[in-house]
């Protein structure tokens, strides 16, 4: 017979709570090393937003507009499916549809990262060039 499954080592003390943490870290990381979590998105969707509306990017799709519009209008709106006075049922209603947002924003995300990735590299090509002069 084998000996305790991990989950029960952790439960009872056998392995250290932070080597979790580190796996839980290190599993949320992708390949090439950069974090994808939900504030991650946030974060990039900002930035995506911010360039579009600059005019530096104009890969946006407009479904995905149109996602975020309604989206940010069901989510600001005093109506909702399920009354946020329900306490956290209330709520459920308003992360499903930032979820849903999400979901339609994570390939425009992926495609912006990428675009980020090689304006940045771009720009250190160009500071090496004028460096190295």
């Amino acid at each position: 017979m084998t000996g305790p499954s991990r989950a029960r080592q952790y439960l009872t003390g056998q392995r250290s709570l932070w080597r979790l943490g580190t796996a839980a870290r290190s599993a949320a990381r992708s390949r090439d090393g950069t974090s994808h979590g939900l504030l991650a998105d946030l974060a990039a969707t900002w930035r995506l937003l911010r360039a579009w509306l600059r005019g530096d990017y104009r890969g946006l799709r407009l479904r995905s507009i149109l996602a975020v519009v309604a989206g940010l209008v069901y989510f600001l709106s005093p109506i909702d499916l399920i009354p946020d006075w329900f306490l956290l049922l209330g709520l459920t209603d308003d992360l499903v549809v930032v979820s849903l947002v999400f979901g339609v924003l994570r390939q425009e995300l992926t495609g912006f990262r990428a675009w980020e990735a090689a304006r940045s590299q771009l720009g250190i090509s160009v500071l090496r060039t004028v460096r190295d002069g």
